[in-house]
C-alpha cells in the first residue's frame, strides 16, 4: 500500500471509530434517557398504586359506616311505618266504635224506621243478586 492509500485508510478509519465513538455517546445518552423515563414511569405508577390504595382504603372504612346509616334509616321508617298502621288501625276501631253505638241509639230511639230501613236494604241486595244471576243464565 502505498502512503496516500495508507493515510486515506486511517482517515477512514479513524472517521469510523469517531462514528462509533459518537454513536456510543449517542446511546448512552439514549439508554440513560430510556433509563430516567422507566424510573419516572415506575416513580408514577408506585403513587399511583398509593393513590388507589388510599382511595380502596377510604372505601371500605366508607362502605360499614354508609350500610349502618342506610340499615338506622331503614328501621326509622319501618318502626314510622308501624307506627302509623297503629294509629290508623286506632282511628278506625275507634270509628267502628262509634258507628256502632250511633246504630244502636238509632235503633232505640226509631225502631219502626231502623226496622224498615233494614228491610228495604235487605230487599234491594235480594233484587240485586237476583238480577244478576237471572243475567248470567241468560247470556249462557
Amino acid at each position: 500500500m502505498n502512503a496516500t492509500t495508507q493515510h486515506i485508510t486511517a482517515a477512514a478509519q479513524d472517521m469510523v471509530d469517531t462514528g462509533a465513538r459518537v454513536a456510543e455517546v449517542a446511546a448512552s445518552r439514549v439508554v440513560g434517557k430510556a433509563d430516567d423515563l422507566m424510573n419516572e414511569a415506575q416513580r408514577a405508577t408506585a403513587e399511583t398504586e398509593k393513590a388507589v390504595q388510599a382511595g380502596i382504603h377510604q372505601l371500605r372504612d366508607a362502605i360499614p359506616a354508609t350500610i349502618s346509616r342506610a340499615a338506622t334509616s331503614a328501621e326509622e321508617l319501618a318502626r314510622a311505618g308501624i307506627e302509623k298502621a297503629r294509629a290508623a288501625r286506632a282511628a278506625v276501631a275507634d270509628k267502628a266504635h262509634q258507628l256502632n253505638d250511633q246504630t244502636a241509639s238509632y235503633v232505640r230511639r226509631e225502631p219502626t224506621k231502623a226496622l224498615l230501613i233494614a228491610m228495604a236494604a235487605g230487599a234491594a241486595v235480594t233484587l240485586a243478586i237476583s238480577w244478576a244471576t237471572r243475567n248470567r243464565a241468560s247470556h249462557h
